[in-house]
C-alpha cells in the first residue's frame, strides 16, 4: 500500500526536486500527486512500498537538517535588513510604501469609524 512521505504544499521547487532526486538516487520507488486544479487534493510524494518508509524518512530528515543548517549559516553571514538600514538606502521607497499602507488602513477602517460616531 502506498504511503505519503512528503507533502509538497508550500515547498519550494528546489526543495521538491531535491527530495525527488534523493528518493530516486536511493532506489526508492515513488510517485507524485498534484494539488489539482483547485488545490484541494494532497500534493505530495508517495512511496510505493510501505516498507521503505523508515529509510526514506531518515534520508529526508537528514536532508532537511542539512538544508536548515545551510540557511542558518546564511542568516549569520548576512543578517536581515533593519528598517533604518532600508530607510538609509532608499528613503523615497520607504516613505511611499508607508503612506500607501496608512492610506489602505484608513480606507479600510473609515466606514467603521463613521458608523461608531453616528
Amino acid at each position: 500500500m502506498a504511503v505519503l512521505i512528503f507533502r509538497l504544499n508550500g515547498v519550494s521547487d528546489e526543495e521538491a526536486q531535491d527530495i525527488r532526486n534523493l528518493l530516486t538516487d536511493n532506489a526508492l520507488d515513488s510517485y507524485e500527486t498534484s494539488a489539482g486544479r483547485w488545490g484541494v487534493s494532497v500534493a505530495g510524494l508517495w512511496l510505493v512500498n510501505e516498507n521503505d518508509k523508515a529509510r526514506a524518512r531518515e534520508l529526508i530528515d537528514a536532508y532537511q537538517l542539512e538544508r536548515q543548517r545551510y540557511f542558518e549559516e546564511l542568516k549569520i553571514e548576512a543578517p536581515p535588513e533593519t528598517f533604518s538600514e532600508r530607510f538609509r538606502q532608499s528613503p523615497l521607497n520607504v516613505i511611499f510604501y508607508s503612506v500607501l499602507a496608512v492610506t489602505v488602513l484608513f480606507l479600510t477602517l473609515s466606514p467603521f469609524i463613521k458608523f461608531l460616531s453616528d
